[in-house]
């Protein structure tokens, strides 16, 4: 817990930040109560369905935040010794919450033929330094979805199959296509949204998206031996990947540079990078867009190399847990086998367990893709423990350029950030 220290000073300052602005905290959670810190777009309604379906609901409280200062609360929290039995976490920042000493390792809980269920990523995902620290809620892949009727009028046909998939080119011819203006040359509709959110987030989901891009044009993030970042994303392939995405937002005026909410389903853009977890959004929050059948999907980009992103949230056990052994029951009653087909149909989400992803129907929009995707292109982010400053510099410099910022300055700001933070 020695590293936990570290963080204090640091912390310190915006500690009364914690979770005290948390949308479902209670000051006076009863201490026999599993507490799971999560956000609201991770469900925990059917995070709960499954605790209800093991008889394990009464045994937890969630307490929730946006998920924009998710992590930044999560940090405050940990370092205070203030943080709850269970977190969530995405996929790469597991190794730096288990070297933190955040974590409590889970090899002496787990069964072995149950964790075998997990599907191959997962179990790389859940393991670092030799040891299992977390258990995945989904796994995770994206797409391209598009506007059907869009397509239609600008008489665009749409990819069918990985193999056949677009180039970057083809993309960026579509978008111009797609990009409509009024009569006083305002966009009205923008072709592309080339990320998951639009550029005033900050947050994984972007970076998950955003990394989609030096892959494509044949760069790489670390070494394997993740010591450095030279000769992979400073690489003149990973600067061409940069200098392209900044393209689409200042020189060809495809991708929105202003603040947007709802603007897939809203039809302000016509193709979105985003994952299967969209089609339970539209269908909760966007019925009318989600019966239209208006939207459809098809494979990722690709140029020079091919590659679609992988990886998910996960839940862990905390090493401040004072009840260990209810925490990790809480645990595996989300995300068994069970647990597991529960939050996944709900929440459309792709399992990450082999023997629910066998009942889960891959024929229907965007499991069809996301299917030959896991199988021919799919990618890991870096695992380090630094992955946390490796993914903050990568989404800055990426967020920097569709602002306008110099496409040479913002790279080599990066690439010293990362090669800091590996030394």
């Amino acid at each position: 817990m020695k590293k936990i220290g570290l963080f204090v000073l640091a912390l310190i300052s915006i500690a009364s930040f914690a979770f005290a602005n948390g949308e479902n905290e209670s000051k006076d959670m009863s201490e026999d109560k599993i507490i799971i810190d999560t956000f609201k777009d991770l469900w925990p309604e059917y995070m709960m369905e499954a605790l209800e379906a093991a008889g394990l609901a009464d045994k937890v409280e969630f307490r929730t935040t946006p998920q924009n200062q998710y992590e930044s609360k999560l940090k405050v929290t940990i370092a205070s010794g203030e943080v709850g039995d269970i977190i969530c976490m995405d996929a790469p920042n597991i190794a730096y919450y288990a070297d933190l000493g955040a974590l409590e390792p889970l090899d002496s809980y787990w069964d072995e033929n149950d964790f075998a269920d997990l599907v191959g990523s997962a179990r790389q995902a859940m393991t670092w330094n030799g040891q299992i620290w977390a258990a995945p809620l989904n796994e995770s892949n994206c797409v391209l979805y598009y506007n059907k009727a869009m397509f239609d009028e600008a008489g665009i046909v749409a990819a069918e199959g990985v193999d056949n998939a677009w180039t970057v080119d083809q993309l960026l011819d579509a978008a111009k296509k797609l990009t409509k203006k009024n009569a006083n040359g305002e966009v009205e509709v923008y072709g592309l949204m080339p990320q998951m959110f639009s550029i005033d987030q900050k947050n994984e989901g972007m970076t998950y998206t955003q990394m989609l891009w030096p892959w494509w044009f044949g760069a790489d993030i670390i070494s394997p031996d993740g010591s450095t970042v030279d000769g992979y994303f400073n690489s003149p392939e990973s600067k061409a990947a940069l200098q392209f995405y900044a393209d689409l937002f200042n020189k060809h005026g495809v991708s929105p540079q202003t603040a947007m909410s709802n603007f897939f389903a809203g039809e302000k853009v016509a193709m979105w990078f985003n994952g299967p977890w969209m089609v339970g959004v539209w269908k909760n929050n966007f019925p009318e867009f989600y019966e239209s059948g208006n939207w459809a999907a098809m494979p990722l980009p690709q140029n020079v190399a091919a590659a679609s992103n992988s990886g998910s949230w996960n839940l862990a056990v905390t090493a401040n847990s004072k009840n260990k052994e209810l925490a990790f029951k809480v645990l595996q009653a989300i995300t068994g086998s069970q647990g597991s087909a529960i939050y996944n149909e709900r929440s459309g989400n792709l399992p990450a367990r082999a023997s629910v992803l066998a009942q889960t129907d891959m024929t229907a929009v965007p499991m069809n893709v996301i299917q030959e995707q896991l199988l021919k292109t799919s990618k890991a982010r870096p695992v380090t423990p630094v992955y946390p400053l490796i993914s903050e510099a990568f989404m800055n410099a990426y967020n920097a350029v569709a602002y306008g910022a110099d496409v040479d300055e913002a790279f080599e700001e990066a690439v010293r950030e990362m090669n800091d933070a590996l030394r």
